[in-house]
């Protein structure tokens, strides 16, 4: 049972299931904020300390409601929570980005009550497609990240609503952005593929500059897997000798080194080929950082090496391969995804969907969309096989 009111409309009750104290300000009316405490007298001087954060004013601009909407202990995020729903940091940090150095740049004037929700509609439509980068103002944001954008709209003015700051979400069935990019990866080619990759040592390492770099571009072209992945790999995880290697973790996204699962959370098997299991014993041999626990791909011995670096490394390698070769240029739009993209396609000729599918830890479906983009010779290799059945049905006509 809740207690009365404290003289400033601070009520206070225990959450049965585990103890948490549950508080009630007389300016929230009907909603439950829970505290960090497990005692009254400190959940009531927890929510006298943050009552000017937690409470919004009928009065305040939208700017005023967007500050630390997404911080990890708002009244949004705890309710998430309670609702079993769990969010990184750096989710957060990155839907709060959103509220704070877009829409509220654009619309934090505005007050709430007043605003017209047809006008409204209209202007964030337009607003959104014009909307430049804040830390690049040349660059058009991308079409995922301005759905991003409206999601975060979206979770922020359902939370007007429910402190009946708005009554309708002027936003409901506001057409999304086309998920397709615009920029869509896609294969390198076998010529540069050889090129990338040289059968000596020597010329590899003269190409990527270290074991290191070499041995993480074979990696993402024998494995198909994400940078992410393969960044997150230990000495533990390569077992050599049957060139395997499960993959089971990635690095999270804006972190140095954090160790997350995969992106899609699927457990998936990585297979190397001869030669990349001999620049991985020779990797192993060279660097100061060997014991099973140490990363495969770190310059430190602490963290494993950076996205940036690794997109850079390519860069490098690209550029060097410019170099010996007159008249070869790289596509300035090759990133390390791009490789994984290859071995989705080239594996065409080799595996079934199914397997493929498998080892990439994605459904066929994703597969044919995203990641194969065979050219005629892929093409004819992976269907040779239904080719033979019709040859064979028609000479039984």
């Amino acid at each position: 049972m809740a207690r009365p009111s404290s003289k400033d409309g601070i009520r206070a009750k225990v959450r049965t299931r585990d103890g948490i104290i549950l508080i009630h300000l007389a300016e929230y009316p009907g909603h439950w904020i829970a505290s960090p405490e497990y005692e009254r007298a400190r959940a009531i001087a927890w929510a006298r300390r943050n009552r000017g954060r937690l409470i919004r004013r009928a009065d305040h601009p939208i700017s005023f409601y967007c500050e630390g909407f997404y911080a990890k202990d708002s009244i949004w995020v705890r309710r998430q929570k309670e609702k079993g729903h769990t969010y990184s940091d750096i989710h957060l940090f990155n839907r709060q980005s959103y509220l704070s150095n877009y829409f509220s740049k654009a619309f934090g004037h505005l007050i709430p009550q007043d605003i017209d929700n047809a006008e409204f509609r209209r202007e964030f439509d337009n607003w959104l497609l014009d909307i430049r980068s804040y830390q690049n103002e040349g660059r058009k944001l991308s079409g995922a990240t301005k759905n991003k954008i409206i999601y975060s709209v979206n979770d922020f003015i359902e939370e007007l609503i429910d402190l009946k700051k708005m009554t309708i979400n002027p936003l409901i069935g506001l057409k999304k952005y086309s998920k397709d990019p615009e920029n869509p990866r896609g294969v390198i080619d076998r010529e540069s593929l050889e090129k990338m990759f040289p059968p000596h040592h020597a010329d590899l390492i003269r190409i990527w500059g270290s074991s290191m770099w070499a041995c993480l571009m074979l990696v993402l072209y024998d494995t198909g897997a994400r940078p992410g992945e393969a960044r997150a790999f230990t000495w533990s995880d390569i077992e050599a000798r049957k060139g395997f290697v499960p993959i089971r973790k990635g690095i999270e996204a804006g972190t140095k080194g954090k160790v997350k699962c995969t992106k899609t959370g699927v457990v998936k098997a990585g297979f190397f080929n001869e030669r990349t299991i001999q620049e991985l014993n020779i990797l192993r041999t060279e660097t100061r950082w060997s014991d099973s626990s140490n990363f495969v791909f770190t310059v430190d011995g602490e963290s494993p090496v950076t996205n940036e670096a690794v997109t850079k490394a390519l860069r490098r390698g690209l550029a060097q391969i410019e170099k010996e070769h007159e008249g070869w240029k790289s596509n300035p739009l090759w990133t390390p995804y791009w490789l994984r993209h290859s071995f989705g396609t080239y594996q065409m000729e080799n595996l079934s969907e199914d397997e493929i599918a498998a080892l990439m830890g994605n459904g066929v479906a994703v597969l044919k969309r995203h990641y194969q983009h065979p050219d005629d010779e892929t093409l004819y290799k992976s269907t040779a096989g239904i080719q033979r059945k019709l040859d064979d049905a028609r000479s039984n006509i």
